[in-house]
């Protein structure tokens, strides 16, 4: 039987993403989240642990890649898996976020058809 998200955590400092992400979260209705900075993601993960977190790469000040050390770092519970995700991206991506320790990618804009399918995937292998 394959687990079913209930809650996300967008960590995103692109307002168009953040409006994307909260109508397709409203749609299927599941709890989410929205972090407009990397501090804030990393302040709710304080005292949240979401089914999964989808971080942009490129944010200022802390990008995705030093949050997500920080994330791991972190004594989520359960483990939290964390998606990747950027509109700046090359076919070498997925390759290099997933060296970096993330447990799946998604480029920008998000396909809505297959964004929780696919969200639902990575939970699934965690």
């Amino acid at each position: 039987m394959s687990n079913t998200i209930r809650s996300v955590l967008l960590i995103d400092d692109d307002y168009h993403t953040q409006a994307i992400f909260e109508l397709l979260m409203s749609h299927y209705q599941l709890d989410f989240a929205i972090a407009k900075s990397a501090e804030e993601g990393l302040a709710y993960l304080q005292h949240n642990t979401p089914d999964v977190i989808v971080l942009d790469l490129f944010m200022p000040s802390i990008d995705g890649y030093q949050a997500l050390d920080r994330i791991r770092k972190m004594a989520l519970n359960p483990a939290c898996p964390v998606v990747a995700t950027t509109a700046y991206y090359t076919t070498e991506t997925p390759q290099e976020v997933a060296a970096r320790g993330f447990d799946g990618y998604i480029s920008k804009p998000f396909d809505g058809s297959s964004f929780l399918k696919y969200l639902t995937n990575v939970v699934n292998q965690n």
